[in-house]
Parts: structure tokens; sequence; C-alpha cells
């Protein structure tokens, strides 16, 4: 591990370039009139930080970046062949607004077509101005816009912020045709579970044909006060608490009191220490993620088989959102020719698990991906709804 973050530092203390599909002497022969894609990754991998202590108070957002830098590389392999060859610049911002401001006015950064970056809330607030000045598109690979309220019209967030998920679960039980329906919306205490309760409240009058019941998840068990076993009922269990949710779920499969139940849950639930994979599948709850990687499909199976060659371990989290989010927006960015204007025009796409929509956030100008997974058990094994 020592070698390998050593060879990351020194990579980054050259500000490498990488000129794809070409040797290197013929990159030696490029220059600056060649036509090429251009692409910048600023990042606080902090590598000088984690050189000199691995358990700096900076080692998890540097190594989540660099996890990331690395499926990002395995992704660009894709566009060897592209006919106009895509060159690359790295820089560690090292969590430091100075050097961050040094990096963006450079002038690689500024001829980018596209920025990967800032991670952090405060280098997203720092781009404000910066983009308003020089319109270049960055992606924030980790940030959702739920807590952070950052008007830019050149930021995309990967991750939708909460408030949609609320939005999203109420259009899919739309979408269900059911003509009678409950929505029972059981929060948490946490500030999370509040947010998408909240939301739902907003958009209570947008769905006059469903009847809303909100209760503490701590009081579920009395939700059958409002149950009625001729309409479909629906419970959105907005809690990140595995005690509160394992709870919940076990009153609700008591199915000789209870029939025609969906349940809504999120991603959360799966970092859980003991999810009850079992309960879970009884009750065919529905997990809505903003993520999905499907570790049977062939080409994650690839994917996986390329990392432990090149990088000898196996991939975890951020290495499998650098890989798929360097698909999408490296293929986006051919597609549109550099004109990342047009992505919010593009349909969904889906470039190898995830699924990728991008378009403005709801009272904001900054731009998210409006596409969430629908996920479910099925024999012990997670899947997405299609």
């Amino acid at each position: 591990m020592y070698t390998k973050s050593l060879v990351f530092c020194l990579v980054f203390f050259y500000s490498i370039s990488l000129a794809l599909g070409q040797t290197d002497s013929q990159k030696n022969e490029i220059d600056s009139t060649v036509e090429k894609f251009q692409v910048a990754l600023v990042m606080p991998f902090c590598s000088a930080n984690l050189i000199e202590d691995p358990k700096h108070k900076n080692a998890a957002i540097g190594n989540a970046c660099r996890n990331y830098y690395e499926g990002f590389l395995l992704a660009l392999d894709s566009f060897k062949t592209n006919e106009k060859p895509i060159f690359i610049k790295v820089y560690d911002t090292k969590r430091d607004s100075l050097s961050f401001a040094k990096i963006i006015n450079k002038k690689e950064v500024l001829n980018a077509d596209l920025i990967i970056g800032p991670v952090l809330k405060e280098g997203n607030e720092l781009m404000v101005d910066y983009c308003k000045k020089n319109k270049r598109y960055h992606v924030s690979p980790f940030l959702t816009l739920t807590k952070s309220t950052i008007n830019n019209p050149y930021l995309i967030s990967v991750y939708p912020d909460l408030n949609y998920y609320a939005d999203f679960i109420l259009e899919d039980i739309e979408k269900s045709k059911k003509e009678s329906v409950n929505i029972f919306v059981a929060f948490g205490k946490e500030s999370n579970d509040k947010i998408i309760s909240s939301r739902i409240s907003a958009l209570k009058t947008k769905y006059p044909q469903f009847v809303f019941k909100q209760i503490e998840i701590s009081k579920i068990s009395e939700f059958s006060k409002n149950y009625n076993s001729l309409k479909t009922n629906f419970f959105i269990l907005a809690s990140e608490n595995e005690f509160a949710v394992g709870s919940a779920l076990k009153n609700l499969s008591d199915t000789t009191r209870f029939t025609n139940v969906q349940v809504y849950g999120f991603r959360k639930w799966l970092e859980f220490k003991a999810p009850n994979i079992t309960l879970l599948e009884k009750l065919n709850v529905k997990i809505i993620s903003p993520h999905f990687f499907d570790y049977y499909a062939a080409s994650n199976k690839s994917f996986i088989g390329a990392y432990r060659e090149r990088f000898h371990t196996d991939p975890e989290e951020y290495a499998i959102a650098g890989f798929e989010q360097g698909l999408f927006f490296l293929q986006t960015m051919v597609q549109v020719k550099g004109n990342m204007k047009e992505i919010t025009k593009l349909d969904k796409l889906q470039p190898l698990s995830n699924k990728y929509l991008i378009r403005q956030k709801e009272g904001s100008k900054s731009l998210q991906n409006a596409a969430l997974n629908v996920l479910f058990f099925e024999e012990g094994r997670l899947k997405r709804k299609d």
C-alpha cells in the first residue's frame, strides 16, 4: 500500500497528462494546434498528507478521490480509438483553498472541455464566480445539493438531492395506476428523514387522488387506525435508523392483520450492520438508490477483472463510481462535441449499470442527475426494476 501511494503521489507531483491511443513518441509530436478533448480532474487527493501519515484527517477524502481516479482511468481505456484524442490533466488541490484557486486558473483547466471536481461543498461554492466568468461545466462526483444551496448553472451533481426522492416515489406510485391509495409516511428523528417527509407534505396538493398520513416511525403500530384493506397501502419509511426500520418492517410483515401493502425504503438500509434480507424480500420492499452495481453482469465482471489486474485489489464504491461516471461523462462529451450545455437535452443513458438523466434541480440553477434506481431482493439477490 505504501508503494502504491508513493507512486500515486509522484504521479500528481508531475501533474500527468495522458493522450489516449497515442504512443510516447506520438505524444511529443502533438502540439496545441491539434484538435482534441481536454479534461481536468481537480480533486483533494491530499497525497502528501497520506504519504506522511496514512491516518491523516484527510485520509478518507483522499483515498476516496484516489479510488475514483483509478476507476476513471479504466473508463478512459474505452476511448483509446476515439477519432478525436482525449487528454486529461490531474491536479491535487490538497484540500487547500489557495492551492485550489491557483489550479483552476491554470491555462489547461481554463481550456478544459470538462472539469471533474471539486468534491467538497467549499470547493463547489468557490466555483460559482469562476463558472460565471469562464462558462466551464464541472462535475461534482460525490456532492448532493440537499443541504448545499449552490445556484450554479454550470455545476452538475451526479447524485440527486433528498427532496427529489419524494418526487420520484410519488411518481412511481402514480404509475401503478391504483385507483384507491393510502400513503403513509413514517419518518424518524434524523434531519434527512424530515427532509423527505417535508417534501412529501409539500407535494400533497399535486396528488389529490391520494390519502396521506404522516406518523413517527416509532408509532407505526398505530397506523391500523387508518389502514384500509380495500385500498393499496403504500408505506414510505423515511428513516436511516436500523432499529426503527427493523421494528417497522416486522410490524408490517404481520400478514394476519395487514395485506395489500407496498413498502419503500432507501439505500442506507443496505449499509445496516444486519439487514434482514428475508424480511425485505417477503414485503417486496422497493429500495430507492442513486446507484446500483450488478456484480453478476458480464460487463461489470470485466471491469472488476481489469481493475484487479491493474491495481491488484478489488474495486470499492468510489472506484466503481469513477468508472461509471467516467464512461458517462466522456461519452457525453464526445457525443455533444465538447458543448456540455447540450447535456440536459439528452435522454436517459445507461453506460454500464447506473442511469443518468441530467436536468435542472427544482428551485435552483444547478444541474443534477434525475435518474434513481428501484431495487428489490429476489432469492436473496439484489436486483433492479427496469
